[in-house]
C-alpha cells in the first residue's frame, strides 16, 4: 500500500503533480522486492523484451578505447553479466509488469491518474556506483527503492548541454541543488525536465549480506504534439477521408505561369480544412485507439479459440478470466453507450460492461456475464479469441 506522507492526492495533484518534486519516506510499507536481480537479468536474456546496460566507463562500440557513459542493448547472454565488472553499471529493463505480471501491483497505487497516461513499470539493478548519468525525462515519474540503497540528487536549474560521443544523452554539466538517500519503501516522485542522477550505494541487510539496489520506475507518457497530429492525420486517412481530388474553384488566368497565387493558397487551406477535422467523437476514437495500441507486443498473446459464451464458461477455472498482460483496456462514454478499446481496436459495449471489464485484471465473469447484452458477449468472445482476455484452462 502506498501513502502520500502528510499530504492527500487531491494536495499532490494540486501542489505537486507536473509542478515540483516530492520525496516520501516510506511510501510503499510492507514493501517486498517483486523481484531479484538474477531474475531480472534473466529477463533481459530473452527475445522481446526492452532491456539496456549503461557502463560509467564502457569499451567505445566503434573501437578499442573506452569512453564514458556507453550503452549495450538486449537481449543479453547469460555469459555477458558473468562478464561484468563490480562496480559502475546498471540493467534496465522496460514493460516489467508485463512480462512479470506479478509486479503490476506496483502500478495499482497510481491508478490515480488515468490508466490511459501509465506508461510502464521499468526496473533497474546497479551495484555499488551504478547509474545512467545525470539527465532529464520529458515526463512524469515515481522512482521507488525496492531494496537497497540509491542516492538521488537533482537540479531544476541546469544548463542544457550533453555530452558528446554517447548514445545517452547525459548532462554536461550538473550540479544537485538537493541530494536524499532512499532506502527500501522510499519513492520521490519528478515531474518533467527536473534532472536528476540516481547513484547505487553499498547497502547491507540485518544478516550482513549486501542488500541490492533495486529501483522501480514508474513513467506516465507525455506524447509530443508532433507524434499525436501526425498520428491523428494517419487516423484520418485510413478511416475518414475520402478520395476527393483538388479541383480549382475559381479559375483565372495566372498573372506568372510559375506564380503559386495568395488565391491558390487561400484555396488549399479550404481543401486542407475539409479533410482535418477535430470532431469530438472522431478524437475520441482516434484517442481510444492511440492510447490502448499493443503492436509492439501483439504477437505475444496468447490465442485460444471459443464459439459460445457458454462454451467459454466450461473453459473457466476458479480464476475466472484475466485481461492478458500485454493487452491495454480502456473505454469512453459516447451518446447513450460506451466504445470499449482494447490493443488499439475499437468496440460498441454498453456501459456496466466497459466499466467491469476494465476494472481489474482479474475478470469476475459471473459479474460480467450479469451485465452484458447480446452485442457485448460477442465483444467477450473477440476478446478472448484474440488473446486480449485469457483463462487458465480446466485440467
Amino acid at each position: 500500500m502506498i501513502n502520500l506522507g502528510d499530504i492527500t492526492v487531491e494536495q499532490f495533484l494540486d501542489q505537486y503533480w507536473q509542478k515540483k518534486p516530492l520525496l516520501i519516506r516510506n511510501a510503499f510499507t510492507e514493501l517486498k522486492t517483486p523481484v531479484s536481480a538474477e531474475e531480472l537479468a534473466g529477463l533481459a536474456c530473452e527475445e522481446h523484451v526492452n532491456a539496456r546496460l549503461v557502463f560509467e566507463h564502457g569499451k567505445d562500440s566503434e573501437g578499442p578505447d573506452e569512453r564514458p557513459w556507453q550503452v549495450e542493448f538486449g537481449p543479453f547472454d547469460e555469459e555477458r553479466f558473468a562478464s561484468l565488472p563490480d562496480r559502475d553499471w546498471s540493467l534496465l529493463v522496460s514493460d516489467v509488469e508485463k512480462h512479470l505480471p506479478e509486479t503490476a501491483y506496483l502500478l495499482e497505487p497510481f491508478r490515480f491518474i488515468p490508466d490511459w497516461r501509465i506508461d510502464d513499470l521499468m526496473i533497474s539493478y546497479a551495484p555499488p556506483g551504478g547509474s545512467v548519468g545525470p539527465h532529464t525525462d520529458a515526463y512524469d515519474v515515481f522512482l521507488i527503492q525496492l531494496s537497497g540503497q540509491r542516492l538521488w540528487k537533482i537540479s531544476q536549474h541546469y544548463p542544457n548541454e550533453t555530452l558528446a560521443d554517447t548514445d545517452l544523452c547525459i548532462l554536461k554539466s550538473f550540479r544537485a541543488e538537493d541530494e536524499w538517500l532512499l532506502s527500501a519503501g522510499d519513492m520521490l516522485y519528478l515531474p518533467p525536465n527536473v534532472a536528476h542522477h540516481g547513484i547505487a550505494q553499498q547497502c547491507l541487510a540485518v544478516d550482513g549480506e549486501e542488500s541490492p539496489c533495486l529501483t522501480g520506475s514508474v513513467g506516465f507518457r507525455a506524447p509530443s504534439l508532433k507524434t499525436i497530429s501526425s498520428d491523428y492525420i494517419n487516423y484520418l486517412n485510413e478511416n475518414v477521408h475520402q478520395d476527393i481530388r483538388y479541383r480549382d474553384t475559381s479559375p483565372s488566368i495566372a498573372s506568372h505561369h510559375a506564380e503559386i497565387s495568395d488565391q491558390t493558397v487561400a484555396e488549399f487551406i479550404e481543401y486542407i480544412r475539409q479533410g482535418f477535422t477535430i470532431d469530438q467523437e472522431h478524437v475520441r476514437r482516434w484517442l481510444g485507439q492511440y492510447c490502448s495500441d499493443n503492436k509492439t507486443y501483439e504477437e505475444l498473446l496468447d490465442i485460444h479459440h471459443c464459439d459460445s459464451i457458454d462454451q467459454l464458461a466450461e473453459q473457466l477455472d476458479d480464476n475466472g478470466l484475466q485481461q492478458s498482460p500485454y493487452s491495454n483496456f480502456l473505454f469512453s462514454r459516447s451518446g447513450n453507450g460506451t466504445l470499449l478499446f482494447v490493443n488499439g481496436d475499437t468496440y460498441q459495449a454498453s456501459t456496466s460492461f466497459a466499466e467491469a471489464l476494465c476494472d481489474s485484471k482479474d475478470i469476475d465473469f459471473n459479474e460480467l456475464r450479469a451485465v452484458m447484452d447480446g452485442n457485448d458477449e460477442v465483444t467477450l468472445l473477440t476478446l478472448f479469441n484474440s488473446g486480449a482476455i485469457i483463462s487458465e484452462s480446466k485440467e
